[in-house]
């Protein structure tokens, strides 16, 4: 599962992180290499400045709730957030044996300042998690170790991503956690990503990466039926991504209302679909010739995450 933390200053919850080392790195790291290596200064910096984190990466340890853990694993290292999972480090302590710490932008991009950001996406994160407090399938917020980091609860489980074998009416209790999600006021925005949906180990659905989501108060438009109105019309996209999923996986057990919900074709889609689209292909291309100039490397521990992994687009 996930975690995150850190902060622009060296050391996050009390403990300094010494760098680019981390335990036990080479477990999440492909076999894949980069066709040519640049070892320049200037392309090592370069290439830092488009992780979260920087040239630091991830901290070794974090502190929360006065107990210490240890980096066991990067999950994601790209250019908006760093996540890691961490251990106990005391193995006789009380407590939860493994968390999840997520650091959001901490440092610029070529001398443009973007810690501002990374602070703005923790507070709403942070905030809109707390929003679902209570919520069976959301996980928990522990701490909060730094402006741009925070430390939530670790889910073993898998994600759809891996495309595991599903549970029974795993979609229908996906269901009943997006409705208690919605209910609170919030669209997710994030759920198109399989690896933000995940299976529990006792097969119950989770639900993560609050990052993109929003809370539309009932104020929102000024007007209680406009910010009711609009909440709705997005929340529906939260629904036709779960439902795309559900014809994926479980093809069989569609209804016909949701097959017709699951192939939403109408305008926005439409748009998003025609701009985003170009520029993700933009983007992976020049992820792609970074990575192969050696520009992206594992300095910053870049491997541990498909984003900066390009040969997941390759088929190598």
């Amino acid at each position: 599962m996930r975690t995150q933390a850190r902060e622009d200053e060296p050391s996050v919850g009390g403990h300094r992180d010494s760098g680019p080392e981390r335990p036990d790195r080479a477990s999440a790291e492909p076999d894949t290499k980069p066709a040519q290596v640049t070892t320049g200064r200037v392309a090592r910096w370069f290439g830092s400045c488009f992780y979260a984190c920087g040239s630091y990466g991830l901290p070794t340890a974090v502190d929360c709730d006065g107990r210490s853990y240890v980096l066991v694993k990067v999950l994601k290292h790209d250019f908006m957030a760093g996540t890691g999972l961490y251990d106990l480090a005391d193995a006789d302590a009380a407590g939860p044996r493994k968390v999840i710490c997520k650091i959001n932008r901490r440092t610029h991009f070529c001398f443009v300042p973007l810690r501002w950001l990374g602070r703005l996406v923790t507070c709403k994160e942070v905030r809109n998690l707390q929003r679902c407090e209570g919520i069976s399938g959301v996980p928990r917020v522990l701490a909060r170790t730094s402006p741009t980091a925070y430390i939530y609860e670790y889910i073993e489980g898998t994600s759809l991503d891996r495309k595991p074998a599903l549970p029974p009416a795993f979609f229908e209790k996906l269901l009943a956690v997006l409705q208690q999600i919605h209910a609170r006021g919030l669209v997710h925005f994030d759920l198109h990503k399989r690896g933000n949906i995940l299976v529990g180990d006792d097969g119950q659905p989770w639900i993560i990466d609050f990052q993109l989501s929003t809370h539309i108060g009932d104020r929102c438009l000024l007007s209680r039926r406009l910010s009711a109105a609009l909440r709705r019309r997005l929340q529906a996209y939260d629904f036709y991504h779960l439902y795309k999923h559900k014809r994926r996986f479980l093809p069989a057990e569609l209804t016909e209302a949701e097959e017709r919900l699951s192939r939403d074709n109408s305008l926005p889609l439409r748009l998003h679909r025609a701009v985003a689209g170009p520029l993700k292909q933009v983007r992976r291309r020049c992820l792609q010739h970074l990575h192969a100039k050696g520009i992206l490397s594992d300095t910053h521990g870049a491997r541990a995450h498909t984003e900066t992994n390009p040969v997941r687009w390759t088929g190598k």
